[in-house]
């Protein structure tokens, strides 16, 4: 069984990161606690509206990693 909170791609937002290796993207949270809220959270790697992520805590947002 893995253990994680189901959420649902809804926008993607931008490249992040110091080079752009990161994009930002807001999520619906499935399940849990946090059931219905959206959230920003970084990720890595090929990712389109409508994938379903599993995040170990849905509770954080995350943000930019841009230099400033």
């Amino acid at each position: 069984m893995v253990d994680g909170v189901p959420a649902e791609v809804k926008e993607i937002m931008h490249r992040t990161g110091m080079r752009g290796e990161a994009q930002m993207v807001k999520v619906r949270v499935l399940d849990g606690n946090d059931k219905g809220r959206i959230i920003k959270r970084n990720v890595t790697g090929p990712i389109s509206i409508g994938d379903v992520l599993l995040l170990m805590d849905s509770s954080r947002e995350a943000k930019s990693l841009e230099r400033r």
